[in-house]
């Protein structure tokens, strides 16, 4: 072959491999009208509409569809249908959840070619949602579960979990069980106070005997924040692990009590969110994470919900900064469940923990 028809056939084969891998390329979303988000119900919805949701989708045409509800339920729908035309574009979820649904494939890996705002979040939370190189989730607010205590009838505040064993707090410690999301947050507090790991079954039977002598101090299980704001209100409960910012906001209304940060460490309870593989209207999807993402909205519902919230550039309000802690330094040192060892023994550890308290 010679020189000059042998590049026109090198020319002819580079060019061939271009439109090739152009035409493999994947499709920007189709523009569409609409956007349909899950989100938690009560004042989170509440707060998530008012903190520019409802704002962003007027200004840029979009029929918001809100669907109030929670991660069961969600997860569920998302799961039959099995990553196509999933019912809604954006849903919020927990960290457990958001694991088990990029596990299964139904998740939109997040790209911030499409959410510049990803490039803002703090790392050390972003890290928790990354996979082989990609992320799944946006996180958005972080509550941090340590110790609300009722601050007119408690004269030694906790500082560490295991303070909950102090005997001056006898008939008055209230704890929730594994299956509620407070109780198995506490459950990784304990075993890391204690030195140990969810992952070694050494270390979550030792949690068990240690949970076993706070049976003299325990008067009540709670399984939801209005049980927890119950027992605080009455009285019946001086101390128990609640999150930063509905204690704070009970405080806010007049009730007398404070939190404490546990000094062996908070735990976290985050909400993230996720777009569905199948979401018909994605366009909009990636649009409306970036625009939650930003350091305006999250000021705006850290305002409403006392809250730490992600974006490193939001400004928070002296009152706020007063009481929860933010920023990278505090988020790097948050204990995070190990959901992929919790999950499974979660019935177990349910059973263990009724047990060890004697509670039904």
């Amino acid at each position: 072959m010679r020189p000059k028809l042998a590049s026109t056939f090198v020319l002819s084969a580079l060019i061939g491999l271009v439109v090739s891998a152009a035409a493999h390329a994947e499709a920007p979303p189709a523009s569409t009208d609409s956007v349909v988000v899950g989100v938690y119900g009560g004042d989170w919805e509440k707060n998530i509409r008012a903190s520019g949701l409802e704002q962003y989708a007027r200004e840029n045409n979009l029929k918001l569809t809100v669907v109030p509800g929670a991660d069961a339920e969600w997860f569920a729908k998302l799961r039959a249908a099995k990553g196509h035309r999933s019912p809604y574009d954006i849903v919020v979820f927990q960290p457990d959840t958001v694991q088990r649904a990029q596990a299964a494939g139904l998740l939109q890996p997040l790209d911030a070619q499409h959410i510049p705002n990803l490039a803002n979040l703090y790392q050390s939370v972003q890290s928790r949602f990354t996979w082989q190189g990609k992320t799944y989730a946006a996180a958005f607010s972080l509550g941090q579960l340590g110790l609300a205590y009722r601050s007119d009838l408690v004269k030694t505040p906790p500082r560490s979990w295991l303070d909950l064993w102090n005997p001056e707090y006898k008939g008055h410690v209230a704890i929730s069980s594994p299956t509620y999301a407070a109780g198995l947050q506490f459950f990784a507090g304990l075993a890391h106070a204690l030195g140990g790991e969810l992952s070694n079954p050494a270390d979550v039977a030792k949690a068990f005997s240690k949970l076993a002598e706070l049976r003299g101090n325990a008067v009540a299980f709670p399984d939801s924040p209005g049980a927890i704001q119950t027992l605080l209100e009455r009285g019946d409960a001086w101390v128990v692990p609640f999150w930063d910012g509905r204690v704070f906001a009970l405080k806010q209304q007049g009730l007398k009590i404070d939190f404490v940060y546990p000094s062996d460490g908070p735990v976290v309870g985050a909400a993230n969110w996720v777009i569905p593989k199948g979401a018909p209207n994605l366009a909009n999807a990636y649009k409306v994470v970036n625009a939650l993402s930003s350091p305006q909205v999250q000021k705006a519902f850290s305002d409403r919900s006392l809250y730490g919230m992600t974006n490193k550039d939001v400004a928070y309000s002296d009152q706020l900064k007063s009481q929860v802690k933010v920023g990278e330094e505090a988020y790097s040192k948050l204990i995070w469940i190990d959901y992929a060892s919790a999950t499974p023994q979660l019935a177990d550890w349910t059973r263990r923990w009724g047990q060890a308290l004697g509670a039904k």
